[in-house]
């Protein structure tokens, strides 16, 4: 508890009047000064006997949200004393990114009983967001005191990237299609007689054993679960310091990851298992989840530990995926070397691959740095076009959906 500002002053001039009346000898004055320097001391025991002992939570719906969407913030506020404290100012604490600090007026709170208010905030980046502490603040009546009590809780608020509505991939060999499409075509391609089989392990269902095979083998054998053409796809995000261009929101890597929370999920809607590989994590969305993904990405920073050789390592630890989509910064020849060597597992391989020229300001058409990077860029990719990938340059402005209805337009380069 504290004088306000108010209330100082108010004490402040009480007393030099008071000291003043008593070098003058002012007897009536001097009474004045003493009632007037009651007022804020007699706010602050009056403060004192209805501090208000209280209990807080907060609830966040949804507590993770896509950018540039709405969540609701509930604050509950509970007096669990036995006395009626005066009006109540609720102040939030949130990170500036997210506005101003929400302030909010509670009635008088009868001993026992419970207020519930709430406030809406919409962030525009992603990231994750810590909320509060909650503090909570009452005045006397004339505003002479006030007694602040602060709630350490605190509620993380996680912001995913923007999702683009971005069309459906329809490439060829089953991606973009529906699961049973998929295997419909897939069967068609190769045949009933090429199905992968393995033998029977008890607990498998009966219906899955394949006659065929178990006659000519001389023992039971089943339909593996995977099929030569599942729905499946990698998405590579290129996380390397120095590899992007432009600064915050408007920095290459925030369109990178952008692009990649857009592509996983159109992926996964279109009925197809997702991968999303960095350098330093993959998660797989399986069962139409990418929430661990998108949480991921939500919070994704660049990193000096993240080569090209970790991302590709990861990918080659798994079987040949339908589509591979590659969302990459800067690469020199020899990155773009190591990438080639994806294509040849099959599957069919685009790069939306950064143009650090034409990203940003010029500096310009002199400067030897920007006729080096040109160069290496146009190095990159056509190493990359002649390993069988398709190249597709990002510059500023780049349509997102532009640029991935054309994915579906390739067609397999022959080796």
């Amino acid at each position: 508890m504290e004088l306000t500002g108010r209330g100082k002053t108010l004490l402040a001039v009480s007393l030099a009047v008071g000291l003043t009346a008593l070098a003058v000898g002012e007897g009536d004055l001097l009474r004045a000064a003493m009632l007037a320097a009651v007022a804020p001391l007699g706010g602050l025991l009056m403060l004192r006997w209805t501090r208000p002992l209280l209990e807080s939570n907060r609830i966040l719906n949804p507590a993770q949200v896509e950018a540039g969407q709405h969540t609701q913030v509930r604050l509950g506020i509970q007096n669990i004393g036995r006395r009626r404290p005066p009006a109540l100012m609720l102040e939030d604490r949130i990170p500036y990114r997210l506005g101003n600090r929400p302030r909010l007026v509670l009635e008088r709170l009868a001993p026992g009983s419970r207020s519930v208010v709430n406030y809406t905030i919409t962030p525009g980046a992603r990231g994750s967001y810590e909320l509060g502490p909650l503090r909570v603040r009452s005045s006397d009546p004339f505003g002479l005191a006030v007694s602040n009590q602060e709630f350490p809780m605190t509620t993380e608020l996680i912001v995913t990237p923007r999702i683009q509505p971005l069309p459906s991939l329809r490439l060829p060999g089953g991606a973009g299609l529906s699961s049973d499409e998929s295997q419909a075509q897939a069967v068609s391609i190769t045949g009933s007689d090429d199905i992968a089989i393995r033998e029977y392990r008890h607990g498998d269902d009966l219906r899955r054993v394949h006659w065929k095979a178990s006659a000519h083998r001389g023992e039971l054998m089943v339909r593996r679960e995977e099929q030569p053409w599942e729905n499946s796809a990698t998405i590579l995000l290129d996380t390397r310091r120095g590899a992007h261009r432009g600064d915050g929101d408007q920095s290459s890597f925030e369109w990178m990851v952008e692009a990649a929370a857009s592509g996983t999920a159109r992926m996964t809607r279109d009925g197809m298992s997702p991968r999303l590989v960095t350098a330093d994590a993959e998660f797989e969305c399986r069962r139409g989840d990418y929430s661990q993904a998108l949480r991921y990405l939500a919070t994704v920073v660049v990193g000096t530990g993240s080569p090209i050789e970790h991302m590709v390592e990861k990918t080659k630890r798994h079987r040949s995926a339908s589509a591979l989509v590659a969302l990459l910064g800067h690469l020199s020849p020899e990155e773009a070397a190591l990438l080639a060597q994806l294509a040849r597992r099959g599957g069919h391989c685009a790069a939306l691959l950064l143009d650090p020229v034409r990203w940003g300001p010029s500096h310009g058409p002199g400067d030897p740095r920007e006729a080096a990077f040109t160069q290496q860029h146009h190095r990159a990719a056509a190493t990359l076009r002649s390993g069988g990938w398709q190249v597709m340059p990002v510059v500023a402005g780049t349509d997102l959906r532009r640029i991935w209805a054309r994915l579906g337009m390739w067609k397999a380069v022959a080796a």
